[in-house]
């Protein structure tokens, strides 16, 4: 593997090299994280200049040249459409990314794939949003230690007074927190972004000992850079002055004196909470991803034998007369038998989907169906159910086995947190709103354990479990099928008092009434 810039055009910028080893590394990151051949990245030298090479990262020997791909073309049309462009470069697929910071493009990317391999835009364009923060940073972190440079080059008064005052717009401009750290732990200059994040003015921070404003100062990446001399970052949950809580990423940099050792130091404070969410969501989309293959794989083992029992009960129910004791529960294990078969298709449907077929359904019949499935686990843990379910309900449009899984996940969950017994309250009225659309609301309550207020902003989050076998699909599974239905589906919760989960589903025929 190979990472080094096209040194026939990099030479000709004034780039720090610093900054270009960034790049270089901000190149090789975005390659590889796309599974691209080779990444080629043109910044902008000036805002709206038209982008040119800075990096090259590749993993092959035969990279083409950057003239040879017309690597300046594609990037500057892509850097003035500021959209992704599928392109042929140099007899391969490709891509031509812009480099997008806010509102500004910054520069764009140029993406070699291998010839068989499919482009992924959309995962190409995240982590193009990615990248572009990390340039940005790069660019005015090399900028700041430029300018601080130029500082202790000066001499005159004026002049370092003249350069200050430079440095003060830029920093002020950055939308990271900055600050200059002495050796004895004192504040000599900070940002409008990192004063506004604990509620001081910029004046105010300055002369203050790093302790007294901005946290523990042994803890601190200033003060393990003043100690070994080299960079040092750390990330911290804290909250703002609105009382959100956001997660800070604190990254240090030495300034060295003339005798080679860090005198100050530059501390940068970068709110990192939507990267770290976006993160956390690409990787639990594919986590998802394969449970959907091994939840295929799965419903094909089962589904063989499934279909003989299936076959075997008929040919019993066919054969046995009505008058048969208990021939009701016969009855209603091939209905649940039927039921399996439809959530085999549907786990097979987590990877690869098909149309759903909605029907008239009776909500009432429903929840009567699965109470009475649930009927013997509900007695043996001393369950008390209350039932209050409206009279005639109208019809609402739906696909029956599916909310029947929902209201059975939500019972089974209710019965769990009350194995020591307690009440189980289902009930189902019309919704009193007063707009044009009405709803079948279905309250399911129990007195169990409660959910805590932290659990319940990721209640409906797919591989989210609060339980020691938990995989953490079944509220995740519920919301998924009531979104589909054009319905909504939300908890309260007290800890020690119980849960309540109410579900609205659209009727299908509004003239219908109580």
């Amino acid at each position: 593997m190979s990472a080094s810039p096209d040194t026939e055009f990099v030479n000709s910028l004034s780039s720090p090299p610093a900054l270009r080893e960034s790049m270089e590394q901000i190149a090789a990151t975005l390659g590889d994280s796309v599974g691209a051949l080779a990444c080629y990245l043109a910044i902008s030298p000036n805002t709206g200049n038209a982008p040119r090479l800075l990096a090259m990262h590749s993993t092959v020997a035969d990279t083409p040249t950057w003239r040879a791909l017309e690597g300046a073309t594609l990037v500057r049309r892509a850097f003035h459409r500021r959209e992704a462009l599928t392109v042929q470069a140099g007899g391969r697929p490709a891509l031509a990314l812009p480099i997008i910071h806010g509102e500004q493009a910054i520069g764009a990317a140029l993406l070699l794939y291998p010839t068989s391999t499919p482009i992924d835009v959309k995962r190409a364009t995240a982590a193009a949003q990615l990248a572009a923060n990390a340039i940005e940073s790069a660019r005015q972190i090399a900028l700041l230690r430029l300018q601080a440079e130029q500082i202790e080059e000066r001499t005159r008064l004026r002049e370092i007074q003249v350069s200050r005052n430079l440095i003060r717009g830029v920093i002020d401009s950055v939308p990271m927190g900055l600050a200059l750290i002495g050796a004895d732990g004192v504040i000599l200059a900070a940002n409008r972004a990192l004063s506004d994040l604990f509620g001081f003015e910029p004046a105010a921070l300055v002369g203050m000992h790093y302790g007294a404003a901005l946290g523990p100062w042994r803890e601190s990446p200033a003060a393990q850079t003043l100690v070994t001399g080299n960079p040092a970052h750390i990330r911290r949950m804290m909250p703002r002055p609105d009382g959100a809580q956001v997660l800070q990423e604190i990254a240090s940099i030495p300034l060295i004196d003339a005798n080679g050792h860090p005198h100050q130091v530059v501390e940068v404070w970068e709110d990192i909470t939507e990267r770290v969410a976006l993160q956390t969501q690409l990787v639990r989309a594919e986590k998802l991803a394969a449970i959907g293959q091994l939840a295929a794989s799965i419903a094909h083992e089962v589904g063989n034998p499934l279909q003989a029992i299936q076959g075997f009960l008929s040919l019993f129910l066919e054969q046995c007369p009505p008058e048969v004791p208990n021939g009701r529960y016969l009855q209603l294990a091939e209905e649940e038998i039927d039921r399996i078969v439809q959530v085999l298709a549907r786990l097979r449907d987590l990877y690869r989907p098909r149309a759903d077929v909605f029907s008239d359904t009776d909500v009432n019949e429903l929840i009567s169906s699965v109470m009475l499935l649930t009927s013997k686990q509900l007695e043996r843990n001393r369950i008390r159910v209350l039932s209050e379910l409206a009279p005639n309900p109208p019809i609402i449009h739906a696909v029956a086995d599916q909310l029947k899984q929902v209201f059975l996940n939500l019972i089974l969950n209710a019965a769990e947190a009350m194995n020591k017994g307690g009440v189980l309250h289902v009930q189902t009225y019309i919704s009193a709103e007063q707009s044009s659309n009405r709803y079948v609301v279905v309250t399911i309550t129990d007195t169990g354990y409660g959910i805590a207020a932290e659990q319940l902003k990721h209640i409906f989050d797919g591989l989210h479990t609060t339980k020691e076998r938990g995989m953490g699909l079944g509220l995740y599974t519920s919301k998924a099928i009531i979104d589909r239905h054009m319905g909504r589906i939300s908890v309260q919760s007290q800890l020690g008092e119980g849960t309540t989960f109410t579900i609205m589903l659209p009727i299908a025929d509004e003239e219908a009434t109580l």
